[in-house]
C-alpha cells in the first residue's frame, strides 16, 4: 500500500491542472483498492455545496454539474462530522439522497473520508462497490492516509483552478492569511520565484518560444561557468577523481540530446522551466530503470544538473524584472534579500506563502511600514503574475482582480488611512502622557529596516533594541572590529544623548549568516543567541570592544544579552565584557572609558522565574514578547501551519507578562518590553496597565500607539486588564479589547473606520 500511496501522490503532482490531477487521483485509488468506483467532491463555499469534480465509475457527464448541499446526503454528513463513513448498504442510511443523474443505484458498499487542510474541509473522497460489504480496516486506513498526505497538494491545485476559472469569468478571488501589520495596499502582483527544485515547478505554456529558448541557453551557459568555477575552487588538495565529477557534469550538460529535447518541448509551447522539468524527469526515470548500478547512480547527477540550470533560469528571470508602478510583492518565502530586489518607493505591500506574522522577516515589513500577509499557502504563484491586487491587512484578506467598484472602495479607504497617518504625525514629537498624567517612553526597534546603510527617521526617546545581527547579515564575512566600531559610532552619535540599547549578536533560529551557516533539527531550541557568543568568545569580545570604543565620548550605550536562560551565562558574559573593557583601557590608554549598563532579554520561560537572581547581576531587563509567546505556546512563529495559534493576547502570555512586571517592581529591576505586542495600540494599553512604562517598537508604529495612549486613562486600562487576565481564551481577550475601544470613542481609529458593507 505504501508504494501505491507514493505512486498516486507522484502521479497527481505531475498533472498540469486540477481536472487532470483529479482524474489521475480517482483512477489511482480505484486501481489500488481494486474497487469499482471512486469519486471526489470539492467544497464550493460560494454556493454552500459540494460539486462532483472527478469520478471513475459514476456518470461522467455529471462531473462539474452535479451538486449536493453541504448538509445533504452522505457526502454532506462526512463533511459535517469530519470523519470516516463506512457503510455496507449506503441506500438504507437515513442521510442517503437519491441522485439519478450520477447513476449510482447499482452500488451498495460506501466508504468516504473528508479531505481536510488547515482545519477546513476541502472535499470528500468516496469509494463504492456493488457488493454489500464493510470495507476492512486496511482499506479504510489507506484512504485516510492518502487523504491526509495529499490534502495540501489538492488545496494548492484547487486554489490555482479557482484563480484560473475566475480569470476566465473575470471574477474576483479572495484568499486569506495572517497580517503582521495593519494597512491596505493596492498594486500589481510582482511574483518573485523561490529557490526551488524541479518537483515544485508548475507546468505552464507560453506563446513566445524564442524568448524561452534564449532563457534556457543563458541558464546553461551560467551553469557551465559555475561548474568550472567550483572545480577550480576545490581543485587544491583533492584527488583528481573527486574533482573530475565537475567535468562529468559539464559533459552531461553539453550532451546535445539534453538541449535538443528541452528545445523541442519549448517549441511545443511549454515554458523553459516546464520543458526542463519534463526532460530531466524523463531522463531520471530512464536512468533509474537501468540494471547497471553505476548508470542508476548517474540519475542523481542528471537531477543535480537540472536543479542548477533551473536556479540560473530563475535568477535570469529575476534580473529581467523591471518595476515601473506600485507593486505587491508575492513570494514563496519573503526574505530580506527578496525585499531588496524591489525599489522601496514602489513596494506597497508584501505577501508570503510561508512563514508567520511574527517571524523576523515579517518584523522587517512592519519596520518598513508595509502591510503584509503571511501563510497564504493556497496561492498559486503562476496564476497571479501581473494581476491587480488589493491587500487588506485589517481583515487578513488578499483580493485578486477586484471589481472596479471594490477597487474604488479600497482607494477611498487608502486615502482615509493616509489622512489618519497625518494625524499621528502631528503628535509624533509630543510626549506620550496618558490623560491621568502617566508618562510612557516609546523607543524604537532598529536594525531590521529596509536599509541599514543610512539612518533615517528616529524615535524621540531613543532605541530600546538595536538588532546588531541585521547589520552582520549584510556582509559576506564577520565585520572587523574597526568596521563595527565605525557603524556603532554612527548610530550612537545619531541618537546622542538619548539611550541606545544594543543587543549582542543574536543569530540562530530563523536568523542565519551566509558565512556562518549551520543546520539543526530544532533550531529554535538549539544553538542561538548568547550560546553562540559564549562558544565563540573571539567574536563576542570583538563586538563588545567595538561597542565600548564607539561609546567613547558619547555615553549613551546600553548592552543587552539575548536568549539567556541561566545565571551562569550572564556571569560569563559579564566577565568577557569586563575583559574587553580592561583590554581597551590598557591597550589604547582610555582611562575615562565609560562602562555601560548591562541588561538581558527575558524571552525564555526559565528566565521568567529567575528575576530575583537577574536583579543581582544586571542593570535592566527587556521582555522579548515574540519569542516568549513562541516558547510559552509551543508555536513556531515561522511555520504557516501553526501560525494562527501564535497569539500574544493568549491569557497565559498576558499573565506571564503581568507577573514579570510585578516581580521587577518588587526587586527594583528596570524593565521594558521590545516585542511586537507593544507596536499594537491594544497591546500597548494592556502593558501600560500592567506597569510597563518603557515600550520599544518599530518607528512606523510609534505614532499610532502614542495617539491612542494620549487619549486614555491608566485607571480605565487597569480595569480592562483585570477582565483580560480573567479570560479563558485569546478570543475573549480580543472581545474585551473591542468593547473597550468602542467605549473610549476610538472605534473610528481602530475598527469601524475599516469595516465595509461588502464584507
Amino acid at each position: 500500500m505504501l508504494s501505491a500511496l507514493k505512486e498516486i501522490a507522484y502521479s497527481v503532482a505531475q498533472q498540469p491542472d486540477l481536472t487532470l490531477a483529479l482524474k489521475e487521483f480517482v483512477s489511482g485509488i480505484k486501481h489500488a483498492m481494486s474497487t469499482q468506483c471512486c469519486s471526489v467532491y470539492f467544497a464550493d463555499e460560494a454556493h454552500a455545496d459540494f460539486v462532483l469534480m472527478a469520478t471513475d465509475g459514476l456518470n461522467q457527464s455529471a462531473v462539474g454539474r452535479f451538486r449536493i448541499g453541504q448538509n445533504e446526503g452522505l457526502v454532506g454528513l462526512v463533511a459535517k462530522r469530519e470523519e470516516v463513513l463506512n457503510l455496507p448498504m449506503a441506500q438504507k442510511h437515513p442521510s442517503f439522497k437519491h441522485a439519478p443523474e450520477v447513476k449510482e443505484d447499482t452500488y451498495n458498499a460506501f466508504l468516504a473520508v473528508p479531505i481536510i487542510h488547515h482545519r477546513k474541509v476541502l472535499g470528500v473522497i468516496v469509494v463504492q462497490q456493488k457488493a454489500a460489504r464493510v470495507f476492512n480496516q486496511d482499506e479504510e486506513s489507506f484512504l485516510v492516509t492518502l487523504s491526509a498526505q495529499i490534502a495540501g497538494q489538492l488545496a494548492h491545485a484547487g486554489a490555482k483552478h479557482i484563480l484560473h476559472q475566475a480569470e476566465i469569468a473575470h471574477q474576483t478571488t479572495r484568499l486569506h492569511g495572517i497580517a503582521s501589520a495593519p494597512g491596505v495596499a493596492i498594486g500589481k502582483a510582482l511574483v518573485i520565484a523561490p529557490s526551488v527544485d524541479l518537483t515544485q515547478i508548475e507546468l505552464a505554456k507560453v506563446p513566445d518560444a524564442q524568448s524561452q529558448i534564449r532563457l534556457f541557453h543563458h541558464a546553461v551557459i551560467s551553469t557551465r561557468k559555475e561548474f568550472r568555477a567550483l572545480a577550480k575552487k576545490i581543485d587544491s588538495g583533492l584527488d583528481t577523481q573527486t574533482v573530475a565529477i565537475f567535468t562529468v557534469y559539464e559533459q552531461l550538460l553539453e550532451a546535445k540530446s539534453l538541449g535538443d529535447q528541452v528545445e523541442a518541448k519549448i517549441k511545443l509551447g511549454w515554458c523553459a522551466k516546464s520543458a526542463l522539468k519534463l526532460v530531466i524527469e524523463q531522463l531520471v526515470e530512464q536512468f533509474m530503470a537501468m540494471q547497471d548500478s553505476y548508470i542508476r547512480e548517474r540519475a542523481s547527477d542528471i537531477q543535480e544538473i537540472g536543479t542548477r540550470v533551473l536556479h540560473h533560469m530563475l535568477a535570469n528571470e529575476r534580473r529581467q524584472v523591471e518595476v515601473h508602478e506600485p507593486v505587491v510583492l508575492i513570494a514563496q518565502t519573503v526574505t530580506p534579500t527578496v525585499l531588496a530586489e524591489v525599489p522601496k518607493e514602489l513596494l506597497v505591500g508584501v505577501v508570503s506563502l510561508t512563514g508567520g506574522a511574527s517571524s523576523h522577516a515579517s518584523i522587517i515589513t512592519r519596520a518598513m511600514g508595509l502591510p503584509a500577509l503571511w501563510g497564504v499557502d493556497d496561492l498559486a504563484l503562476s496564476e497571479v503574475v501581473g494581476k491587480q491586487i488589493v491587500l487588506d491587512a485589517y481583515t487578513n484578506t488578499l483580493i485578486i482582480s477586484p471589481t472596479k467598484l471594490l477597487l474604488n472602495e479600497y482607494k477611498t479607504l487608502l486615502k482615509n488611512e493616509n489622512l489618519l497617518k497625518s494625524k499621528f504625525l502631528q503628535e509624533y514629537d509630543e510626549p506620550c502622557i496618558t490623560l491621568d498624567g502617566e508618562k510612557v517612553n516609546l523607543l524604537s526597534n532598529e536594525g531590521l529596516g529596509a536599509a541599514d546603510d543610512s539612518i533615517g527617521g528616529k524615535s524621540t526617546e531613543g532605541v530600546g533594541l538595536y538588532r546588531t545581527e541585521a547589520w552582520f547579515m549584510q556582509h559576506t564575512q564577520f565585520p572587523s572590529l574597526q568596521l563595527q566600531t565605525q557603524w556603532y559610532k554612527k548610530l550612537l552619535k545619531w541618537y546622542a544623548p538619548l539611550p541606545v540599547t544594543m543587543r549582542t549578536l543574536d543569530i540562530g533560529g530563523d536568523k542565519a549568516l551566509s558565512y556562518f551557516n549551520f543546520s539543526e533539527e530544532n533550531p529554535f531550541l538549539g544553538w542561538r543567541g548568547i550560546r553562540i557568543s559564549l562558544d565563540h568568545p573571539e567574536l563576542f569580545l570583538d563586538q563588545i570592544k567595538a561597542m565600548l570604543w564607539a561609546n567613547c565620548g558619547l555615553g549613551n550605550l546600553r548592552i543587552m544579552l539575548p536568549m539567556v536562560s541561566d545565571v551562569e551565562e550572564v556571569i560569563e558574559a559579564k566577565r568577557l565584557i569586563s575583559q574587553a573593557y580592561d583590554e581597551l583601557v590598557a591597550e589604547h590608554s582610555m582611562p575615562s572609558l565609560e562602562y555601560p549598563c548591562i541588561g538581558i532579554m527575558i524571552e525564555v520561560p526559565s528566565s521568567v522565574y529567575l528575576i530575583s537572581e537577574w536583579a543581582k547581576h544586571v542593570d535592566f531587563c527587556s521582555i522579548g514578547s515574540n519569542d516568549l509567546t513562541q516558547y510559552l505556546l509551543a508555536v513556531d512563529r515561522t511555520n504557516s501551519r501553526v501560525a494562527s495559534l501564535f497569539d500574544s493576547y493568549h491569557p497565559a502570555v498576558l499573565r506571564a507578562l503581568h507577573d514579570i512586571a510585578q516581580q521587577c517592581v518588587a526587586v527594583e529591576l528596570n524593565f521594558s518590553l521590545c516585542g511586537e505586542l507593544a507596536a499594537d495600540p491594544e497591546g500597548a494599553l494592556l502593558l501600560i496597565a500592567m506597569g510597563y512604562r518603557n515600550l520599544s517598537m518599530s518607528v512606523a508604529s510609534i505614532g499610532r500607539v502614542k495617539y491612542v495612549l494620549r487619549r486614555l486613562k491608566t485607571a480605565d486600562m487597569e480595569r480592562l486588564l483585570a477582565d483580560c487576565l480573567m479570560a479563558a481564551t485569546a478570543n475573549q481577550v480580543h472581545q474585551h479589547l473591542h468593547q473597550f475601544i468602542l467605549s473610549q470613542n476610538l472605534s473610528e481609529i481602530l475598527y469601524s473606520h475599516f469595516q465595509r458593507s461588502h464584507q
